[in-house]
């Protein structure tokens, strides 16, 4: 039993199940998912390729997926099969803004782009947002992972010999089980 799940047996002891009952994505490789209306950062050469398959286990869901400049390559996702009817692409020098309002609107379960932050405080409006709406902020880091407590959820995810292999860095809520 690892920390987060040891957390969550004793949260589930302290208080009514009701206070403190977190619902969860299913997730490629990740037997407990990914919970919703979190902050979750992604790191690693395979993070693109997890999420995709991601956004595959929800068809019919909708995705804000923001960037800096143009790095997603829409045909790509397309061809994975990801249908890009669903996905809004938005290149912003800013992103903090289009972020939070696309946290805020609540219309975008899924909201990805590059972790480009540094102050906590952008990170706990994010997570504030995040848990509102039961939106899950998908955060692409790029060479290591960030301090920011906000962030629930921080997944190495790299291509091995075997596959895909995914690393758990930090995990704040337990098992969706």
């Amino acid at each position: 039993m690892n920390k987060a799940e040891i957390l969550h047996n004793l949260r589930q002891k302290t208080l009514s199940p009701e206070t403190f009952q977190k619902e969860f994505w299913q997730a490629p490789l990740i037997s407990s998912g990914v919970a919703k209306g979190t902050v979750v950062e992604l790191l690693g050469n395979a993070r693109t390729e997890w999420l995709i398959q991601f956004l595959l286990l929800h068809p019919e869901l909708l995705v804000f997926w923001c960037q800096k400049d143009v790095r997603a390559n829409p045909t790509a996702i397309y061809q994975r099969g990801v249908e890009l009817q669903r996905i809004k692409f938005v290149t912003s020098d800013d992103l903090a803004q289009p972020l939070r309002m696309a946290l805020e609107s609540g219309h975008y379960p899924f909201v990805i782009a590059p972790n480009l932050f540094e102050e906590v405080r952008v990170f706990q409006r994010f997570q504030l947002l995040a848990e509102k709406t039961k939106s899950t902020l998908f955060l692409l880091g790029e060479e290591k992972f960030s301090k920011a407590w906000p962030i629930s959820q921080q997944l190495r995810i790299d291509f091995t010999e075997q596959g895909m292999s995914i690393a758990i860095e930090k995990q704040k809520h337990g098992s969706g089980q």
